[in-house]
């Protein structure tokens, strides 16, 4: 639909420009080295929202579908999507206060809902965690 640059590209130009051009600039000035280090950090966070966030939607569609015993269509609209996942999101807030999840085999079901949501929350926000963890997960593992 738009011409060239997309969004991701500007995004990463701009990314690549403090990174390269001005951070090099800001080191001794340590309030904003900082601040650009965060800027960089909130630019490479939307990139990897706006690669990943569809993807991760129409995935905890299914995973409520399965885990609210439910069959419904994503909506064809993005944002009536985003609306409608938000919306379910908070019915299953009130079934889980409600304790319809609080027996097997639907707590099971639940947490791995809960788990692989988190995992996909992480994996825009903040990948290196995820990548601590499995490292731990290994040597953990490896210790054995």
């Amino acid at each position: 639909m738009y011409d060239r640059p997309t969004l991701i590209e500007l995004l990463d130009a701009v990314r690549a420009h403090l990174e390269h051009q001005i951070v090099p600039l800001l080191k001794d000035d340590r309030k904003r080295y900082y601040q650009t280090l965060v800027a960089i950090n909130v630019l490479r966070i939307a990139e990897r929202e706006l690669t990943m966030s569809a993807e991760h939607a129409q995935a905890e569609w299914q995973r409520l579908n399965f885990v609210q015993q439910e069959g419904v269509p994503v909506p064809a609209d993005p944002e009536a999507a985003k609306a409608v996942l938000a919306e379910r999101n908070r019915r299953l807030c009130m079934q889980i206060s409600a304790g319809e999840f609080d027996a097997n085999p639907q707590r099971a079901i639940l947490f791995e809902h809960l788990l692989q949501t988190a995992v996909e929350q992480l994996q825009v926000a903040n990948p290196r965690f995820l990548q601590g963890l499995a490292l731990e997960d290994a040597e953990r593992e490896r210790r054995r």
